[in-house]
Formats: structure tokens, sequence, C-alpha cells
């Protein structure tokens, strides 16, 4: 008498079951994709900008951490009074960034994203007009600067001691918290 087997499952048709009837290629990719959700949104090409030698060395000494690209660093970041720093074209992901007495500092044209800027006092800087989408942002003693027309977006802005300026007419819409 032949004995007849039965091929179908105990499963119900809407219950998953991981052990009933999977191919054995199937559960390596089941593994792959059930990893944990990514928790913060996935960093554009854009946002892997490579940080220099120089400026790495810089990070590490003060934040004790080593940082390969513009994507891996925090969310704040205080360089205050760094005078060694060179190169700050990797910063512009940072959402706080403090440079605040740093004098070496001419370039800024990249930190146009950066959310809340501290400035203070870099004496270098001249050209500000890549800065009009900073939320907050601290020109004080930034004796350079003399063409403020970009600035009108700025939300909340402080140009006192910025005695290169005349003209503040541009900047009537933003928050001034100081003038000269």
């Amino acid at each position: 008498m032949p004995i007849s087997h039965s091929t179908q499952s105990t499963t119900k048709p809407h219950q998953t079951n991981s052990n009933t009837n999977m191919d054995p290629t199937a559960s390596t990719t089941l593994a792959a994709s059930s990893q944990l959700p990514r928790r913060t949104p996935a960093k554009s090409i854009d946002s892997m900008v490579p940080i220099s030698a120089g400026t790495r060395a810089i990070l590490k000494r003060k934040t004790r951490r080593d940082y390969l690209t513009s994507a891996d660093l925090p969310a704040e970041l205080d360089l205050s009074n760094c005078q060694d720093l060179v190169d700050v074209g990797a910063l512009g992901q940072v959402h706080t960034l403090y440079l605040n007495g740093y004098t070496g500092v001419v370039d800024v044209s990249t930190l146009g994203t950066v959310h809340t800027l501290d400035l203070r006092g870099c004496t270098g800087i001249v050209d500000v007009s890549a800065l009009g989408t900073v939320h907050t942002l601290d020109l004080s003693r930034c004796t350079g600067i003399v063409d403020v027309s970009a600035l009108g977006t700025v939300h909340t802005l402080d140009l006192s001691g910025c005695t290169g300026v005349i003209d503040f007419s541009a900047v009537r819409q933003a928050t001034l918290t100081h003038l000269i």
C-alpha cells in the first residue's frame, strides 16, 4: 500500500513562519534585510567630503575623535580660538559651528548650509555673500567685512564691531542683535 505525503503546510495563508517552505538562498536575503532600520537619514554623496589631514589632526586634538569625511562630523563643533586651522571647507555639514577668535579663516563660502555659525573676531573674512542661508550668524568684530547685502534672509545677525560695514539697509529683515 503506497504511503501518501502531504505537501500542504500547517501554516495558514496569512500567517508567516520563517521555517516553513523557505528557499535556502532566501534565508540569507531575509537575514540581511531584517537588520535594524536606520535612525538617521542616509548621507548624500555631497556630504562625503574628505577632511584634509591638517583639519583632521586639529579635530582629533579638540574632540579626541578622528573624522574622515564631513558626513562623520558631529552636529555641533567648537573650534574656537583654533589658530592653526587652515581649511574649513569640509565643515559645512555641521549644524552648529563655533570658529570665533580664529583670525586665519578667510574663505567661508562652504559654510552657507550651517544653521548656527559663530565667526566672532574672525578678522580675515571679507566675503560673506555665501552665508545668506545661515539661520543665526555672529559676525561681531569681523572688521574685514564691508558688504552684507546678501545677508537679508539671515534670521538673527550680530554685526557689532563690524567697522567696515556702512550700509545696513539690506539686512532690515534680519533680527539684528547688535549694531556697531
